[in-house]
């Protein structure tokens, strides 16, 4: 299978995903409100925050070693025990710590939070596993089942009457479903892990483990900061906010898992002009949607936050910041991605400490003295420090060629995207029909610029058809 059709499966399942979460999401925003659901973003994060930092390395790490193939029953079997393992001392570490966590959440959650861990665990280890082993794109089709899962639970559990503890059960059974339905695929081979196999894998998670933290922090640490600073309600509009922007950023992250694997194949035959050529193609369309999504965000961001009710139109400002600041990190994290493809996760280690750093100061920061802008801002100026230190480490590897004209062309096919939706913004009063319309014209409009200007994007939708459509 041509990597771009690998790399669409998996964008398609995660928009896929995407958007039956962003359906489930509105249902709920409407009848719990922005603060329930403010609420539950803050203890989804931090069941995230935890599952990343203690397993966001080992995950990455089995992902590698299986990838350069060889003793793939022995790191299977030596990364699972690591997960258990690390599990077990957090479960202690939840015990002791449960009337913090109450006091933080305001509701005792040290128990939910223990069961979702231990299904979010489930499905972390299985797509590593099989993103490890070449199958990104059944590891990618886990996303809609998980969330169509989470959707429907979570649904049925406020219909009857549940509210939050109702939503983390319905996060954890979902997790636990994909899981399953991923461990199917996964090739399970038996193999006794001797210390080299442990090594290995600990050498990699050491320095791997910060990328997956600094991920993390780019995602959730301003809604952690902002619990303490600001209301639930408020954090339920950011979240909503950055649920949108990380929606427009999913062909980015398809791209990323899906070469991953082949850089890290390629680089062990040192063949570094394939890893130009690679990355090449990776820049070329990791601002694919971004870039118009963020000149749509600009033009009727209000308008599609509004969907969700009235109470988050007030959000558009952040909205805008962090679709500008996913669409700099899309950027920045394949630079990372090159450098752990490499085996060189030292240097990505580095790179994401001064990303760690340097965003938490900057939210403790602004948070304090902005509110939610403040996190917004600080989130945007993190994304551009990774890429401007990411491209400058890489560089001295191999030869960076950053395709300026595609990238510059895919701007310039937002003039007529622009030029329709504002005008139709003018004409329309603030609705989700006005708003749905506003967004697939601007769509349309944008893509068919596209494709009569770049010559390239017409060449890879072509070869990327199906067989008999696009060639072999």
């Amino acid at each position: 299978m041509k990597l771009g059709q690998i790399s669409f499966i998996n964008f398609a399942s995660q928009i896929a995903s995407s958007v039956f979460g962003f359906l489930a999401t509105i249902y709920l925003a409407r009848t719990l409100g922005a603060g329930v659901l403010g609420t539950y973003f803050l203890v989804v994060a931090l069941v995230i925050w935890l599952k990343v930092i203690a397993f966001g390395g080992v995950q990455s790490a089995l992902t590698k070693r299986l990838s350069e193939g060889g003793d793939s029953g022995a790191y299977v079997t030596a990364g699972m025990g690591l997960f258990l393992g690390v599990y077990a001392v957090l479960l202690v570490g939840l015990f002791l710590a449960r009337d913090l966590l109450a006091a933080y959440i305001g509701r005792p959650v040290a128990l939910p939070i223990a069961v979702v861990l231990f299904a979010t665990l489930l499905l972390m280890f299985v797509s590593g596993a099989l993103q490890g082993q070449h199958r990104v794109h059944i590891s990618g089709a886990l996303e809609p089942v998980d969330t169509f899962s989470r959707s429907t639970i979570q649904i049925a559990a406020v219909v009857i009457g549940f509210g939050l503890y109702g939503l983390l059960a319905g996060y954890a059974i979902a997790s636990a479903v994909a899981g399953l339905v991923g461990a199917i695929f996964v090739t399970w081979k038996v193999g006794l892990p001797g210390r080299r196999h442990l090594w290995s894998l600990f050498d990699y998670a050491r320095y791997s483990w910060l990328g997956r933290l600094s991920s993390r922090t780019f995602s959730s640490m301003d809604t952690l900061v902002l619990g303490v600073f600001v209301a639930p309600d408020l954090i339920g509009v950011y979240e909503i906010s950055w649920n949108l922007a990380s929606l427009l950023a999913v062909f980015s992250l398809a791209i990323q898992q899906t070469l991953f694997p082949e850089i890290s194949s390629v680089a062990a035959d040192d063949e570094r002009d394939r890893i130009v050529n690679l990355l090449d193609d990776a820049f070329a369309y990791a601002g694919l949607f971004l870039i118009p999504g963020l000149v749509g965000s600009a033009l009727i961001g209000d308008f599609v936050l509004r969907i969700y009710g009235p109470e988050f139109g007030v959000g558009h400002v952040v909205l805008v910041i962090l679709v500008g600041s996913r669409l700099a990190y899309a950027y920045g994290e394949q630079f990372l991605n090159a450098l752990n493809g490499l085996d060189r996760p030292d240097l990505s280690f580095r790179i994401n400490g001064i990303f760690f750093v340097t965003n938490i100061s900057l939210n403790v920061v602004l948070v304090s003295v902005y509110g939610w802008i403040g996190a917004a801002v600080a989130t945007a100026v993190s994304a551009l420090v990774t890429l401007v230190i990411g491209y400058r480490v890489l560089d001295r590897f191999i030869t960076v060629s950053f395709p300026y004209r595609e990238v510059g062309t895919q701007m310039l096919a937002t003039v007529p995207m622009a030029a329709a939706v504002g005008a139709g913004r003018l004409v329309l009063e603030p609705s989700a029909l006005a708003a749905l319309t506003l967004v697939t014209l601007g769509a349309a409009m944008y893509f068919a610029a596209l494709f009569l200007l770049s010559g390239r994007f017409r060449a890879t939708v072509v070869r990327n058809l199906p067989t008999g459509y696009g060639g072999s």
